[in-house]
């Protein structure tokens, strides 16, 4: 249980307003055989303080499963999931609303982050047999993998540069940013917002999960058109940082946005595994190059 709760305060931690839901009331819940969850809530007061943690998730999403289906447009009755050959009531529920289930570590066979299921379907005439695969975790680093889909279903909300920044530490904790960045970013071409916004949630991701410095300075870079700038060209991309005293500092590394010639500099922060930006537009020098 301890795990579980860690587990949820690690998918709170991506800025996400979760909510748990469960199909049958938690205080009768079996939680071993003989031991039920009301037992361990009251066996210590570290274990009260996770139960009121708990709560709050729930009282997000006040109903039973059946109710979150039927207020996203499904009727229970007429799918079934089955996990390893077993109905799979919270697991298909997860399916059905495109969430992410969640399990105690109670068994190896939890240990993953994702669940292949068994899906039944009222069909016109018949029952149509399907197969389908659910987000799932019964530990933080088996969550790890579906951040950014998390991040990501939070982020298609935001539709302007302003909302952008105003949910900044929820969405990109691990991006730094110049304040020129966010002039930029407010004065940024319509045009490139969507491939912007797409472009700092793979950084983030970069940032925040694939960047091994032990193996490697370079992180694992999660965008196909990072690159580095070529030399006769970083002049381009020098600009003062204040966190340096103000000394001007190449910001290399950008990435591509399209329609046109968009770019965002940034430069890699390694003693506190961030990504600093310096700014986001048009190509630097590419009206000289095209006069």
């Amino acid at each position: 249980m301890a795990t579980f709760v860690a587990t949820l305060k690690h998918l709170k931690h991506w800025g996400q307003n979760i909510g748990l839901v469960t199909e049958s009331p938690l205080q009768p819940a079996e939680l071993a055989r003989g031991y039920v969850y009301q037992q361990w809530v009251n066996a210590t007061p570290r274990n009260k303080e996770r139960h009121r943690y708990i709560l709050s998730l729930r009282d997000r999403t006040p109903g039973s499963l059946r109710g979150v289906l039927e207020a996203a447009g499904h009727d229970p009755a007429e799918v079934e999931h089955f996990h390893d050959g077993r109905r799979a009531l919270g697991i298909g529920a997860a399916h059905l609303v495109d969430g992410l289930a969640i399990s105690l570590a109670i068994s190896p066979k939890w240990a993953t982050s994702w669940l292949d299921v068994d899906i039944n379907r009222l069909g016109e005439d018949d029952i149509d047999d399907d197969r389908g695969r659910v987000r799932h975790c019964s530990a933080p680093d088996e969550a790890d993998e579906h951040e950014t889909w998390a991040r990501g279903t939070g982020l298609n909300r935001l539709t302007c540069s302003s909302e952008l920044l105003d949910s900044w530490d929820e969405f990109f904790p691990s991006l730094e940013r110049l304040p020129r960045f966010d002039r930029d970013l407010r004065a940024l071409d319509p045009k490139w917002f969507l491939p912007v916004r797409a472009l700092l949630a793979d950084l983030q991701s970069t940032a925040g999960h694939h960047w091994d410095l032990d193996r490697s300075p370079e992180p694992d870079w999660q965008n196909p058109h990072i690159t580095p700038e070529s030399p006769s060209r970083r002049h381009l991309c020098t600009y003062p940082d204040p966190d340096l005293d103000g000394r001007e500092v190449c910001f290399s590394w950008h990435g591509r946005m399209t329609p046109g010639k968009g770019r965002l500099y940034f430069r890699l922060v390694p003693e506190r595994r961030t990504f600093r930006l310096a700014y986001v537009g048009t190509k630097p020098g590419s009206d000289r190059l095209s006069n």
